[in-house]
């Protein structure tokens, strides 16, 4: 099932429509070529997938992408410097 959903990615706002069944690891790997979050252990063992959602970490590959309608999300390349740099 798709859902239209609208979110503050590295201060950029966006609106997509998303499967229900979708992670926030698929969301940002697969369908926003956001590579920085890491897919390690699946578990949300390893905090490889760690991303910032309204200034609290959280491990992406456990969360729902249902659950980020209206949130502020904080990957990785959102935390570089134009230069690429951390």
């Amino acid at each position: 099932m798709k859902k239209h959903i609208a979110f503050v990615l590295n201060g950029n706002r966006m609106e997509l429509e998303v499967e229900s069944h979708w992670t926030l690891l698929h969301l940002l790997r697969e369908e926003l070529d956001l590579p920085g979050t890491k897919s390690g252990c699946e578990s949300g063992e390893c905090g490889a997938c760690t991303v910032i959602i309204n200034a609290k970490a959280v491990n992406a590959c456990l969360f729902p992408v249902m659950e980020i309608d209206g949130a502020q999300i904080t990957t990785i390349e959102g935390l570089a410097k134009p230069s690429g740099e951390l």
